[in-house]
């Protein structure tokens, strides 16, 4: 098997740093068939977003015939919480990558973002008859065999010797597939920039995969066609999988990473599958097999297709519930609190637990996307301040993004926190050659470090909560991540304090915040959506002051 060209586009100075996943929210496994420490259990409805605000959730309206987009609750959808300023011009399919868009026109595509700066991005076009296959690190255009896969931060383009039945971006800037190859299908795994797959494993499956693991890992049917087998990134070794009584005929992931969705077609049968140790949560008999099913934004339902109709599941309940209106690429879409997001004959409404269906003010002409707004122009500030107050922060943020030296932006590979990231004075200061979890970009180059940076004055600290990203004796070793950091929109400082040795140490600090709630909830988010094993320091309390 082998691939023509492989290329990374850059997408822009401004386009925001994202992670691998549908809303990019949830945690990390560092290894199959364990839980992250700080998830024992599974994250549904608006704890899946516990590490930051809810408000950042919404649902993007794209209009088809053209306009400007509008970003609305994710809890009441008739209330609109931001409305663009870019004329955005007609559109023959819209996708969510969680915290940006891709605008489809024939085969021109364009990366629509709305923080820090509202702005379309030039992609590759798609291949000429490319279907969309979502995943949680983004998404792939593929036809035949060629795969354009897409995230909020990169584009690659792969042609393989085989026609693809899946595709998708993984971590570590990866494009993995399943192909049919000249002896069967196989999985294929093709590394950042090269034109030939690393790796390819032959599997006795054509479909339906799906991502899991944060970007690391492929579900797909097992070879005996009666469970699921879980295939590690980039080696392509089988790990743990699950029995569910028939060949699949649909898969997916939920936001949380945590359960595995399958729909089986021998029974029919409906099955949630919990991924850390591949026990059943739960299970329901169908009429027919679906064909597709869409996780919620929250994790706590999804809805499926059946060919015929649709369905609304409680994710672990074995009940399923009819779901009217017409089913399309972007509605129905499962919300909080068990509420559905439909399109029908008379509008848009809100399927409410009860059966009942509320009115929603909005056009139905409309791509209705999940997403994740980004940090630098929270959404609470949009939906209150006065019209010239937004004006003068988008200029400044304008200001802001001209100041930084253009470059590509790097992709985040998500997992356990490394050593690195450990606030122990004995773990090493530098990154581990390989660390999956600090890998080094050419964009993102450390900081120097100059002989009297020891001695040299650091800014005062304003007073408050902050969240440690970092811990090291060397200056420079916090370089690298604070580009990141810095590029994703975090507010990041450098304290050094003195440890009770005498010994210099440099903390990378995210903040401030008013309260340790909200601290704490920023290092969770580092955990989460990062890797990084943050905690909380207040700058002033003497107490936490006085270690590494």
């Amino acid at each position: 098997m082998t691939s023509s060209t492989s290329s990374t586009s850059s997408l822009g100075r401004k386009t925001p740093a994202a992670l691998l996943l549908l809303l990019g929210v949830g945690s990390a496994s560092g290894a199959c068939g364990s839980p992250p420490e700080d998830q024992p259990d599974p994250l549904e409805g608006p704890t899946l977003v516990s590490g930051s605000s809810l408000e950042r959730y919404g649902l993007l309206v794209i209009p088809r015939a053209g306009g400007v987009a509008q970003f609305r609750s994710i809890e009441s959808p008739s209330t609109v919480r931001w409305t663009g300023r870019l004329p955005l011009d007609g559109v023959t399919a819209a996708h969510s990558l969680g915290s940006a868009v891709v605008l489809r026109r024939g085969r021109q595509l364009r990366l629509y973002t709305t923080s820090p700066v509202e702005a379309e991005t030039p992609l590759p076009d798609a291949p000429a008859d490319g279907r969309w296959i979502a995943s949680p690190a983004g998404g792939a255009f593929v036809s035949q065999d060629r795969i354009l896969a897409v995230t909020p931060t990169r584009a690659a383009e792969v042609t393989a010797d085989g026609a693809v039945h899946w595709a998708a971006p993984a971590a570590g800037d990866r494009v993995v597939a399943l192909v049919e190859g000249a002896d069967g299908p196989e999985l294929a795994v093709w590394e950042a920039g090269e034109s030939r797959p690393a790796t390819t494993r032959a599997v006795g499956t054509r479909g339906p995969a799906t991502l899991a693991g944060w970007g690391r890992t492929i579900v797909t049917a097992s070879e005996d066609g009666r469970g699921l087998t879980e295939w590690s990134i980039p080696d392509l070794e089988p790990a743990e999988g699950a029995e569910i009584d028939g060949a699949p005929s649909a898969l997916a992931i939920s936001p949380s990473q945590h359960r595995v969705f399958a729909a089986s077609v021998d029974r029919p049968r409906f099955v949630v599958i919990d991924r850390y140790d591949w026990s059943e949560v739960g299970s329901s008999r169908l009429e027919a097999p679906f064909e597709t099913l869409r996780p919620g934004m929250t994790g706590d339902r999804l809805v499926a297709w059946d060919g015929s109709n649709a369905w609304s599941a409680r994710a672990g309940e074995i009940d399923l519930d009819a779901v009217p209106g017409e089913w399309r690429a972007d509605l129905p879409l499962a919300l909080p609190g068990g509420a559905v997001l439909v399109s029908t004959a008379s509008g848009l409404g809100l399927l409410r637990p009860g059966g009942e269906v509320d009115a929603v003010e909005g056009s139905a002409d409309a791509w209705w996307l999940p997403f994740r707004w980004g940090r630098r122009l929270p959404v609470a500030s949009a939906a209150i301040v006065p019209e010239d107050t937004l004006e003068d922060a988008e200029e400044a943020l304008d200001a802001l993004a001209d100041s930084v030296p253009p470059g590509r932006i790097g992709l985040l590979t998500v997992g356990r926190a490394g050593r690195t990231s450990n606030r122990s004075p004995e773990t090493s200061d530098d990154p581990a050659p390989g660390d999956a979890d600090f890998q080094e970009f050419e964009e993102f180059a450390p900081r120097p470090q100059r002989a009297d940076d020891a001695a040299a004055p650091l800014p005062e600290l304003p007073g408050g909560f902050y969240a440690v990203a970092l811990s090291s004796r060397q200056l420079a070793a916090l370089g690298r991540m604070r580009q990141l950091l810095d590029r994703s929109g975090y507010s990041t400082h450098v304290l050094r304090r003195m440890d009770e040795a005498n010994d210099i140490w440099y903390r990378l600090l995210v903040g401030p915040y008013a309260t340790r709630p909200d601290a704490e909830d920023a290092a969770l988010e580092l955990r989460r959506e990062r890797g990084i094993d943050a905690w909380v320091h207040e700058e002033g309390d003497r107490a936490a002051r006085r270690g590494p």
